[in-house]
């Protein structure tokens, strides 16, 4: 009993690691939120990234099904002074752009990027 116990605990926290590569390809509407309140700090780490190892583009339209729009349009108003410095600085950082402009995406079309500890960057897109 106490042999199954402990396979089923690992196994759970096997589950629980989820890599971030993995988390930000399931992104979610309230996560997309939270970053874009925190575009302010996303611009700041966007400036010291000097590696990027992947990027994932999630494009907040897919999330927002069956979500209220309207949140997320008032977000992006409220947001709008630090998105456009988020962009500046995605951008401004060479490394970051080329990665970006490899992965097709367009900078002004970017609300939220999130910079995983793992080098993967995840921009969310309009």
């Amino acid at each position: 009993m106490l042999l199954k116990k402990s396979v089923l605990a690992a196994g759970i926290v096997a589950a629980l690691a989820v890599p971030t590569s993995f988390a930000a390809s399931n992104a979610n509407f309230g996560q997309v939120i939270s970053s874009i309140q925190a575009s302010k700090t996303g611009a700041t780490q966007i400036q010291g990234i000097t590696e990027v190892k992947s990027v994932n583009v999630v494009k907040v339209a897919d999330l927002a099904k069956g979500e209220n729009m309207t949140a997320l349009d008032n977000a992006v108003t409220k947001n709008e002074a630090d998105i456009t410095t988020l962009r500046t600085a995605l951008t401004a950082n060479t490394t970051v752009n080329t990665a970006l402009a490899t992965a097709s995406v367009d900078v002004a079309s970017v609300v939220a990027a999130d910079v995983g500890s793992d080098g993967v960057l995840t921009v969310y897109i309009r």
